[in-house]
């Protein structure tokens, strides 16, 4: 049986795609919003609303043909290619080339496109816009109370890309997370595959960059969750499911029938997943804007 790559891999290779086509219009909109300019404000909101919207198509997407593969290779052992999950290629040529190679996805790749750029992508695009604006506003009040004057706190920011860049990153992390996760939940759910994979194990990377607690993480704790598993229909997903937080790097993965039983997590008579909570979930702390949401409920929520 071919040896699947960890999702873990899987997901930073799709997190590394985009994020410079997606920093340089956020830049873009981080001048305008600077200078008041309200057409160059809405160009920029347009072009980060359109990478957006396909990065996040291609997220869904990538998380939907995950649980695919994992199906098909604890059902029946079935060989297939480990080609990249996201080819280097346009976006509409990486979704064209990842239908082809899963075709039970396609009738629901339309859907998905709708879904993410008709009534989703501009009211995110506007929310992280509203928080850029705050970002400004802090910048020059900042500069205000060191008696800068505010021309020149502009210039400096005008002039400062890694500004943009950091918090684009976030932007581009957190949603693409928020997509991937949607799509891998979506999927479980469908008929057959809860009968070979009913749980999914959450995980963190688990570096020092890992959020624990501590005065430099803003209270939150996304160690403390790694190692969960729980029934892929549990509700308690709303709480632990990924992001976690803004810029979040944690995941799930989908856990077979085998691996349950051979850490004596399945009730054999009931076909029931028996949860297993890692020491110290307790202490976990999402953002405070996370947490309590069904996983993809922003997306699928409509439906």
């Amino acid at each position: 049986m071919t040896q699947l790559r960890s999702p873990e891999a899987e997901f930073q290779e799709l997190a590394a795609r985009s994020t410079d086509e997606f920093a340089r219009p956020y830049l873009s909109l981080l001048r305008a919003v600077i200078g008041k300019d309200t057409s160059a404000i809405r160009r920029a909101r347009e072009r980060c609303a359109q990478v957006l919207g396909q990065t996040m198509v291609l997220a869904d997407l990538s998380g939907r043909r995950r649980v695919v593969l994992e199906f098909r290779h604890y059902d029946k052992g079935e060989q297939f290619a480990m080609t990249p999950v996201v080819p280097n290629v346009p976006f509409k040529d990486a979704i064209a080339d990842m239908l082809s190679r899963t075709p039970e996805l396609a009738t629901t790749a339309d859907v998905i496109s709708e879904l993410y750029n008709t009534r989703h992508v501009f009211a995110m695009v506007q929310s992280s816009e509203l928080s850029l604006t705050e970002a400004v506003r802090n910048f020059i009040g900042k500069a205000l109370k060191r008696r800068e004057p505010a021309p020149s706190a502009l210039s400096q920011l005008q002039g400062v890309s890694g500004f943009a860049r950091g918090y684009a990153n976030s932007v581009y992390r957190t949603n693409l997370t928020t997509a991937y996760t949607a799509g891998r939940f979506q999927q479980a759910q469908e008929p057959g595959v809860r009968d070979v994979l009913p749980a999914m194990e959450r995980w963190e990377v688990m570096d020092s960059a890992t959020r624990r607690g501590r005065k430099e993480d803003g209270g939150e704790n996304h160690a403390a969750v790694h190692g969960l598993i729980m029934a892929t229909r549990d509700p308690r997903w709303a709480r632990y499911a990924p992001p976690s937080g803004y810029g979040c790097r944690g995941g799930v993965r989908m856990v077979p029938v085998p691996e349950l039983r051979r850490r004596h997590l399945w009730k054999e008579a009931t076909r029931e997943v028996i949860p297993h909570y890692p020491p110290g979930l307790e202490k976990f702390t999402p953002h405070e804007r996370f947490g309590q949401r069904r996983p993809g409920l922003l997306i699928y929520g409509a439906l």
